[in-house]
C-alpha cells in the first residue's frame, strides 16, 4: 500500500496551548506516489487578540481572523485529513503537539501514527547547508515560498521540500542507504520508514554504478580526480598600468581603475622579487584581496615557489576561495591552482570514522551525525569540517573521528589513499597560492613537519590581528567542560569507560602487573572532586569581583593572599595529575611492548587513551603555571559568566606580547612578508603596528592607499551636545541617556541601525532601558550575548528585519559587511578605550611604563583610533551607500585628545547637535 503524507504547518498566537495560545491558521498538503494530489488551509479565529508580534512576523492580523471559523468547526475535517497519514512537518514536534492538544480539547482521538521531521531529514540529507530554516532551504533548493511564516506557503514549501529530500535518498548509493536506516532508529521522527521505501525501491531494480561515486571498505565516497596538472606557460607581469587595465577589463568590461589598486600590485610583486617585507594599509573599495592576489600568483607561477596568503577570519577565507580565486582565474591568461590548507583536527580520520561506524551504542546526536558524514562523504573532496553543520553533540563528537598524529600506522594504513588530510597535503605541495588563517599558519610554523615553507612568501591579511592571533596561540585555556568531558571519558574501573578498556586489554593479554585498579580510581574521583572545588572556589572569586551581569575578565596574581586557597587546591591536582599520567604511562607502555600481537579494536582504544594522555598532561602543565609557577611575561586571568558559574569559568594563560617572539623567530625568516589590513596606520603612521611586532628599527617598505570614497557625499557625523559627560554618571545613568538617543535615533531612521558598545555591561543596560521603555516595541531588537545565536545569525536577523536595531560589542567592530539601506545608521556609544582593569590592557600599560614609555599614547589612544576607524568602516561598504555615524560620548569634541579622533577617519562633516535636531537631520539624509 502506498505511503500518504500530510504536510502540515501551523501559525499560533504563542507557543504554548497549556498556556492558553491558540491555532490561528491551519495548512495541509498531501502527498501520494510523490504527487501533491490535495491541499487544505484555513484561518482560525483563536478567541482572543493576535500581538503585534505575531502580526509582524505572519502578516495576520486581528482583521484578518474576525470572520474565522472556530478551531471547534474545523478539528472533525483536520481528524479526518491526517488520519491513516503519516504527519509530515518542518519541526515536527512542534506542530503535532500543539494540533493534539486542540483536537483533544474539541473531544477527538489523538494522532498515533507517522511522523517525520523535514529538519531532521534536512540535516542528514543537506549536511553542508548553512542553516535549516524553512526559508533558507527553500532558497538553497529553488521551492516556491512567496509568504514565509504564512501556514499555507510554508506546507507547500516543506511538501516540496520533502520530495526533493526524498529524490536526494533515492540517488544515494544502496550501501550508504543500508547504513543510514540501520542509525535511523536513534531519531526523533520515523525518518526509517521512508529510508526504508526507498532501499525497497531500488531493490527492485538492477543498481547502477554512479559515475561520481567510489567505493572501500563498505563506504561510498565523492570520485576526486587531480587536476593539478603543471602546465610551463608565459607569465611574465605587466609593469606598466595600462596592460594591468587591459587585462582586467577584458574579464570585467565595466572594471573601473583604481590608482592604489594597481600602485599595491606593483609594490607587492616588487617586495617579493626583492624579498624585502611591506606594510600596506588599504582602505574600503581599493580592491584589496585582488591587489594582492595578482602579484602573487605571477610571482609563484614565474618562480616556481608558493605563495601562502593567510586571513585572520574564516569569513574572508572562504570568500577568497570561492569569490576573488574565481575572478582572477577569469582574469589570467594562464591556470593557477589554489588551495586551502587548516590544521590536522579540521579534517576527518576515516579509520576513526570506519570504527565509530561499528559501535553500537549511539545516542541522538552521534547517531545524526555519522548519519550527517555518510551523506557528506558523497559529496566532499576535502573532509574539512567546517563544510558541515553540526550540532553542539555532533561538535564533540567530532574530536573523536578528527584527525591526528598519534592514531597508528596499521590503522591508518588501508585509507591512506583516501585520507583527505595527506591528499590536503599533497594539494598543496603543488599549488601556487596556498590559503589558510593565522592560527593555522602560527602553529605550523611552530612544529617540526611544518607543510608551509619555514623561508617562503607571505600575506599576511587582516594583519592588525597578528599580535591577537600570535599570543592566542602561545598561550594556554583551561575549561572546566572540556576537563570534566576528559575526565568522564577516562572514568573509573565500574563506569567501564577508557580505563576499564585498558585493565581488560592487559588481564586478558596476561600482561598485568596486579595493581589493584581501586587505586587509580581513588586518585581519579579525587582528583574531579578537587578539580570542582577549585572552579567553585574560582566562580566564588570572579563573584566578588565582577559587578557586572555580562561576561567578564578577572586578572589574578598568585602572590596576592585572596587567591591562596586556589594555589592549595592547584598543589594537589597536580600531584593527583602527575601520579594517574604515571600509572597510565606505565600501562601503556605494558602494550606498546606488545604491539604487534594486539588487534585493530585494541589499537584503537590506545590511540584514544594516548590522545586523553596528551590532555591530561596540558591540564596538568597550564594548572602548574597559573597556580604555582607563573612566568614574568605572560599575564593571567578569569573569563567568567555570572549566567553559568562554575561551568562559566576559564583559566587563560598567554604572553603579554607573544607576536614579537614569533617575528623574530618564524616571520622574520621568511624571504617577504606582506603585511595588509584597511586599518594598520595610527596618525598616518605605521609605529604602533611596528612596536607591536618588534620591527620599529627594521626598515620595512610601507603605504597608505585611502579609499576612492567620496565620504563627504556620503557620511555625516551627528556629536549630541544634550548628552552628560560619560566620565560624569555611573554607567547605568550614562545608558538612561544613551538609550533616550537611541530610541529617538532608530524612531528617525526607521531601524536599520547597529549600536555598538565596548562593554556586555554598557549593551545590557542600554538595550533594558530601551525594552522596558516599551517605545520601540514595534522593532526588532537583536543584541550580542543576549538575543542568542553565532555573530552570523545575529547579522543575518537583522538583515531580514526591516525596522531592527543590532546591539553589538568588540566582535561587530569589525569583518562586518552590511551593504546597502540594511545598514544606514551607526552608533558608537563610547569611544572604544578598552578599560583600564582589562587583564591585557593593564599588563600592557604596566609594561610601558616599566619601559619609561607613556601608555596612553603608547597603546591606549592608538588601540583606540584603530578601533574608531574599524568601526567607522562598517558604515560605508559600497560608493552607492549613504549613512550617518552618531557619536553619543562627547570626549571626542570636548578631550584634548578628541580631534585625533576626527583626523582618523576621511573628512566629513562633524555636527554638535540637540536630540530633536539629530532626529529632523537623520530624516533628512536618510
Amino acid at each position: 500500500m502506498t505511503q500518504r503524507y500530510v504536510v502540515v504547518d501551523l501559525e499560533t498566537t504563542g507557543n504554548s496551548p497549556k498556556k492558553g495560545d491558540r491555532i490561528i491558521q491551519f495548512a495541509g498538503v498531501v502527498i501520494e506516489n510523490d504527487q501533491i494530489v490535495d491541499t487544505y488551509s484555513t484561518f482560525i479565529h483563536p478567541g482572543q487578540e493576535i500581538s503585534l508580534f505575531i502580526e509582524e512576523l505572519t502578516g495576520i492580523s486581528n482583521e484578518t481572523v474576525k470572520d474565522a471559523p472556530d478551531f471547534e468547526d474545523v478539528a472533525e475535517k483536520i481528524a479526518h485529513l491526517i488520519e491513516g497519514a503519516c504527519f509530515v512537518a518542518h519541526n515536527v514536534l512542534f506542530d503535532l503537539s500543539f494540533l493534539q492538544e486542540e483536537l483533544v480539547r474539541c473531544g477527538f482521538e489523538p494522532f498515533y501514527g507517522s511522523t517525520l521531521d523535514t529538519v531532521e531529514l534536512a540535516k542528514i540529507m543537506k549536511p553542508t547547508s548553512d542553516g535549516y530554516k524553512l526559508h533558507q532551504l527553500a532558497k538553497e533548493e529553488n521551492l516556491d515560498h512567496s509568504r514565509p511564516h504564512q501556514a499555507d506557503s510554508d506546507a507547500y514549501a516543506t511538501a516540496l521540500l520533502l520530495l526533493e529530500l526524498k529524490k536526494k535518498l533515492l540517488d544515494l548509493p544502496l550501501m550508504t542507504l543500508k547504513q543510514l536506516y540501520r542509525l535511523s532508529f536513534s531519531l526523533q521522527s520515523e525518518v526509517s520508514e521512508l529510508i526504508d521505501a526507498c532501499i525497497a525501491s531500488k531493490l527492485t531494480k538492477a543498481e547502477v554504478r554512479l559515475p561520481g561515486i567510489t567505493t572501500f571498505r563498505g563506504l561510498a565516497f565523492k570520485k576526486v580526480t587531480d587536476d593539478s596538472e603543471h602546465i610551463e606557460q608565459e607569465t611574465e607581469f605587466p609593469l606598466d598600468d595600462e596592460g594591468k587595465i587591459a587585462m582586467l577589463q577584458n574579464a570585467y568590461p565595466a572594471f573601473e581603475a583604481r590608482d592604489g589598486q594597481l600602485s599595491m600590485m606593483n609594490l607587492i610583486h616588487d617586495s617579493f622579487e626583492s624579498r624585502q617585507h611591506a606594510i600596506i594599509e588599504a582602505g574600503t573599495g581599493i580592491g584589496k584581496s585582488l591587489g594582492y592576489l595578482l602579484p602573487a600568483v605571477y610571482f609563484a607561477k614565474k618562480h616556481h615557489e608558493p605563495v601562502v596568503v593567510s586571513t585572520y577570519t574564516l569569513q574572508l577565507q572562504d570568500q577568497l576561495l570561492q569569490n576573488e580565486v574565481p575572478k582572477l582565474k577569469k582574469i589570467l591568461p594562464f591556470s593557477f591552482q589554489a588551495v586551502l590548507l587548516k590544521g590536522r583536527s579540521n579534517y576527518l580520520s576515516l579509520a576513526k570514522f570506519e570504527r565509530a561506524l561499528r559501535e553500537k551504542e549511539d545516542n541522538y546526536e552521534t547517531a545524526l551525525t555519522k548519519m550527517q558524514i555518510l551523506v557528506w562523504l558523497t559529496e566532499t573532496a576535502t573532509g574539512d569540517k567546517d563544510e558541515l553543520n553540526l550540532t553542539s553533540g555532533g561538535q564533540l563528537f567530532w574530536n573523536r573521528l578528527q584527525s591526528d598524529g598519534l592514531t597508528y600506522v596499521g590503522l591508518k594504513k588501508p585509507w591512506i589513499e583516501l585520507d583527505f588530510f595527506e591528499r590536503a597535503k599533497k594539494t598543496a605541495a603543488k599549488a601556487d597560492i596556498i590559503i589558510t588563517n593565522h592560527s593555522f599558519l602560527m602553529s605550523d610554523l611552530l612544529t617540526e613537519d611544518a607543510l608551509i615553507p619555514k623561508e617562503g612568501y607571505l600575506v599576511l591579511d587582516e594583519a592588525h590581528h597578528l599580535e591577537q592571533a600570535a599570543s592566542t596561540q602561545l598561550g594556554r585555556r583551561l575549561h572546566y567542560i572540556s576537563v570534566k568531558t576528559m575526565l568522564n571519558r577516562l572514568g573509573t574501573f565500574d563506569q567501564k569507560q577508557l580505563f576499564y578498556r585498558l585493565e581488560k586489554l592487559l588481564s586478558n593479554n596476561g600482561w598485568s602487573d596486579g595493581s589493584p585498579t581501586y587505586t587509580f580510581d581513588q586518585k581519579l574521583s579525587d582528583f574531579s572532586y578537587e578539580f570542582d572545588q577549585l572552579f567553585y572556589f574560582l566562580s566564588n572569586q570572579a563573584e566578588k569581583l565582577s559587578r557586572s551581569i555580562g561576561p567578564k575578565r578577572i586578572a589574578f596574581k598568585i602572590e596576592d593572599p585572596s587567591w591562596k586557597q586556589a594555589i592549595l587546591i592547584a598543589e594537589r591536582l597536580v600531584d593527583l595529575s602527575g601520579s594517574m599520567i604515571m600509572e597510565l604511562e606505565r600501562r601503556l607502555h605494558r602494550l606498546m611492548d606488545n604491539e604487534s600481537s594486539l588487534g585493530k579494536n585494541a589499537l584503537f582504544y590506545l590511540n584514544d587513551i594516548e590522545v586523553l594522555l596528551g590532555h591530561l598532561q596540558d591540564t596538568r602543565d597550564s594548572l602548574h603555571e597559573c597556580f604555582i609557577k607563573p612566568h614574568e611575561e605572560n599575564i593571567y586571568w578569569l573569563d567568567y559568566t555570572k549566567a553559568a558559574p562554575q561551568h562559566g569559568v576559564t583559566l587563560t594563560v598567554q604572553p603579554i606580547s607573544g607576536s614579537k617572539w614569533l617575528w623574530d623567530s618564524y616571520f622574520g625568516r621568511q624571504k617577504s612578508v606582506i603585511m595588509t589590513s584597511a586599518t594598520l596606520a595610527v596618525k598616518h603612521s605605521f609605529q604602533y603596528f611596528k612596536a607591536q611586532l618588534g620591527l620599529e628599527k627594521e626598515w620595512v617598505q610601507t603605504a597608505i592607499y585611502p579609499s576612492p570614497f567620496p565620504y563627504k557625499d556620503l557620511v555625516k557625523v551627528l556629536v549630541p551636545n544634550d548628552i552628560p559627560d560619560i566620565n560624569c554618571l555611573t554607567v547605568d545613568e550614562f545608558s538612561e541617556n544613551a538609550a533616550n538617543h537611541i530610541i529617538v535615533a532608530a524612531q528617525a531612521a526607521k531601524g536599520r541601525m547597529m549600536v555598538l558598545f565596548t562593554s556586555h555591561e554598557m549593551l545590557r543596560a542600554t538595550y533594558y532601558a530601551i525594552k522596558d521603555s516599551e517605545v520601540l516595541d514595534d522593532f526588532t531588537l537583536f543584541a550580542q550575548g543576549i538575543s542568542g545565536g553565532s555573530r552570523m545569525r545575529l547579522l543575518r536577523n537583522f538583515q531580514n528585519f526591516e525596522k531592527a536595531v543590532l546591539f553589538g560589542t568588540t566582535s561587530l567592530w569589525e569583518g562586518v559587511d552590511i551593504p546597502g539601506e540594511d545598514l544606514s545608521c551607526l552608533v558608537i556609544v563610547r569611544l572604544p578605550f578598552s578599560p583600564p582593569d582589562e587583564p591585557v590592557t593593564a599588563a600592557k600599560c604596566q609594561l610601558l611604563e616599566k619601559q619609561g614609555k607613556n601608555a596612553f599614547s603608547a597603546y591606549s589612544l592608538p588601540e583606540a583610533l584603530l578601533r574608531f576607524r574599524q568601526g567607522f568602516g562598517r558604515l560605508i561598504r559600497t560608493p552607492e551607500d549613504r549613512g550617518l555615524l552618531i557619536v553619543l560620548d562627547r570626549r571626542v569634541i570636548t578631550a584634548k585628545y578628541g580631534h585625533e579622533f576626527k583626523k582618523s577617519i576621511p573628512p566629513i562633516d562633524w555636527k554638535n547637535v540637540s536630540i530633536r535636531e539629530m532626529a529632523d537631520l537623520i530624516e533628512e539624509w536618510i
